[in-house]
């Protein structure tokens, strides 16, 4: 049994949601007032992990054929033959199905606006067959959380969290531009598409460089539209400060062998970026 969970948890890779669940936790803290009622927050967690299994499963079914062929991929658990086609396709209607329910227990609102989102998570594995704006899709998919949040926190719309959509589509497209990279030569001797492919990898250490600073401008825009205190904009620069850093001493473009490279654990050290925003928001609705 552990030997399965560990599998279902690399196909998945778990430890990923933790670039959506902090903005949207940060969401719910801003509708709530930092007061959160716990059946809500559990429930959005429920609906986060169960949505993003789904996804991540239709991902796999997707992307199989490639992931077969791919150096970087190929001992992933579906084309490895540690679980079969079936078995993802179970997990995908199952996990898909249970978020559909668990949105139910939120409210009227999110057990309607459920199969939207769930549309908008699975589409995203089909952009990087047409466009090399993938990264962007990406960006959205995670994006619709914070919304999706304050929705469940509300039982209404609101445009203040789509300030958070911005944010997290330009955050997450920024670094997705640059994990692309690793596969660039495969994506494209193989037809698929990204902006490292289109563009080049100069280019795209600009574009992720551009992103990052945008991100931080909706960031504050959020921040101030809810008239959160000052040591929330002094939160954001601080996670500016994070990203210039990264920036500077971690994503390299090298003139000599025409490559982009990235130094640190990509993912690992953005996902504690996330983390560090939702803290901000936390300590600015809890401390002041």
């Amino acid at each position: 049994m552990f030997k399965r969970l560990k599998t279902l948890s690399e196909l998945v890779v778990l430890p990923h949601s933790v670039f959506a669940l902090p903005f949207a936790l940060a969401s719910l803290l801003a509708a709530t007032g930092g007061k959160p009622p716990v059946r809500i927050l559990v429930w959005v967690v429920v609906c986060m992990v169960l949505a993003r299994t789904a996804a991540m499963a239709y991902n796999r079914l997707v992307d199989a054929d490639m992931d077969a062929l791919n150096p970087r991929t190929k001992n992933r658990p579906l084309p490895s033959g540690r679980m079969t086609p079936n078995q993802v396709r179970l997990v995908a209607a199952v996990s898909g199905f249970l978020f559909v329910l668990a949105s139910g227990r939120l409210n009227p609102l999110c057990f309607k606006l459920s199969p939207l989102a769930l549309g908008v998570v699975f589409f995203y594995s089909h952009t990087k067959r047409f466009t090399w704006a993938s990264h962007l899709f990406l960006g959205l998919a995670l994006g619709i959380a914070p919304p999706a949040a304050w929705a469940a926190a509300t039982g209404s719309l609101s445009p203040s969290p789509l300030l958070l959509t911005a944010a997290v589509v330009c955050f997450v497209a920024g670094f997705d531009i640059l994990y692309a990279a690793q596969d660039a030569a495969f994506d494209r001797n193989h037809g698929l598409r990204s902006f490292v492919v289109r563009w080049g990898g100069r280019n795209a250490l600009w574009a992720s460089r551009i992103l990052h600073i945008v991100m931080l401008g909706f960031l504050s825009l959020f921040g101030h539209r809810l008239d959160f205190p000052a040591f929330y904009q002094a939160g954001v620069g601080a996670i500016g400060a994070v990203l210039f850093y990264l920036h500077l001493t971690q994503y390299h473009w090298n003139p000599a062998e025409g490559s982009l490279r990235v130094k640190s654990a990509l993912m690992a050290v953005n996902g504690w970026v996330a983390v560090l925003y939702f803290l901000n928001v936390g300590a600015s609705l809890w401390l002041f």
